[in-house]
C-alpha cells in the first residue's frame, strides 16, 4: 500500500455519483486538484454539503484526518531519523568544535602552540604533499593500457 493510497480511493469516492452537482468532480483531474486545495484548506466545504448533508462533511473530514494523520507520521519519523542521526555524530561534532576552537585561540592569541603542535602541523603539511599509490593507481593502469595499445598500433602498421 503506498501512500498515496488513501488520496486515490477519496478520489474515487468524491468522484462517483455520491457528489453530482458538484461541476469539480467530473473529471479525475479535477478531483485530484479539489483534494489538494483541501488539504491546504483552501476550499469551500458548503458545495459538499449542498451536494450530499451527511455524506459531503463526513467525507470531509475523514480525508482531513487521514491525510493530517499520514502527513503528521511523515514529518515525525524525519524528525526522529535526523535526530538518531545527529546522536551518532556527536563525537565527530565535538572534534570539529576543538579543532575550530584551537584554531581560533591560535589565530586570535590567546594560545601558542607547543613544539609537538608545529611538528605534528610540518609533518602533516609534508604527507599532503606525496600521493598515496593506491589513489594513483587507476590513472597508472590508464597510462599503461594507453602505452600498450599504441605498441600494438606500431607493430601492426610495420607488418
Amino acid at each position: 500500500m503506498s501512500i498515496f493510497q488513501p488520496k486515490q480511493d477519496f478520489q474515487s469516492l468524491f468522484k462517483s455519483n455520491s457528489f453530482p452537482t458538484i461541476d469539480g468532480l467530473r473529471a479525475l483531474t479535477r478531483t485530484a486538484q479539489m483534494l489538494f486545495e483541501m488539504t491546504l484548506m483552501k476550499f469551500d466545504t458548503y458545495s459538499l454539503i449542498e451536494a450530499n448533508a451527511f455524506l459531503g462533511p463526513f467525507c470531509f473530514v475523514l480525508f482531513i484526518l487521514l491525510i493530517v494523520f499520514i502527513c503528521l507520521n511523515m514529518f515525525i519519523s524525519i524528525i526522529n531519523d535526523n535526530f538518531r542521526r545527529a546522536r551518532e555524530n556527536s563525537c565527530v561534532d565535538k572534534e570539529i568544535l576543538s579543532f575550530m576552537l584551537t584554531k581560533f585561540l591560535r589565530w586570535t592569541g590567546l594560545k601558542k602552540a607547543s613544539e609537538l603542535e608545529i611538528q605534528e602541523e610540518r609533518d602533516s603539511q609534508m604527507r599532503s604533499q606525496y600521493f598515496d599509490p593506491i589513489e594513483t593507481f587507476p590513472h597508472r593502469m590508464d597510462q599503461l593500457c594507453e602505452a600498450i595499445n599504441r605498441l600494438y598500433i606500431n607493430q601492426k602498421t610495420e607488418v
